[in-house]
């Protein structure tokens, strides 16, 4: 296993991910989330993409803190993140309010597809 750092802010783990499509790459900082059980990418980033999630004809159900919401899950061809690239992996399309330079939530569907250890004390993960 590799260790890797994370960004630390205001108590929150942040993560650089990037998100690839045969014609562009989207790099952003994603939030890691321990209590998401999906990987959640602004519309911004996938408009950067060419990816429309309005058009998906697959909707998730989310909890959030305003309660129940249906988001479009749609597929970007690959993720790369932590030394790891998943291709065809499933994200949900949805606004995120921490800001601009924020892309996204890393939910748990990254780190159920390979082995990691997650250690909050030295605000690292091993992958």
């Amino acid at each position: 296993m590799k260790r890797y750092r994370l960004v630390v802010n205001r108590e929150l783990f942040f993560a650089r991910a990037a998100l690839k499509t045969k014609e562009s790459v989207a790099v952003r900082l994603f939030l890691i989330d321990t209590g998401s059980s999906y990987t959640i990418v602004s519309w911004e980033a996938l408009a950067s993409l060419g990816i429309d999630p309005a058009v998906s004809l697959v909707r998730r159900s989310i909890m959030t803190a305003n309660g129940l919401i249906h988001a479009p899950e749609v597929t970007v061809e690959e993720l790369h993140c932590f030394g790891q690239v998943i291709k065809q992996f499933p994200v949900v399309g949805h606004s995120i309010p921490l800001g601009s330079s924020v892309g996204g939530v890393l939910g748990m569907n990254f780190p159920r597809r390979c082995a990691t250890n997650l250690n909050f004390t030295d605000a690292t993960i091993e992958v």
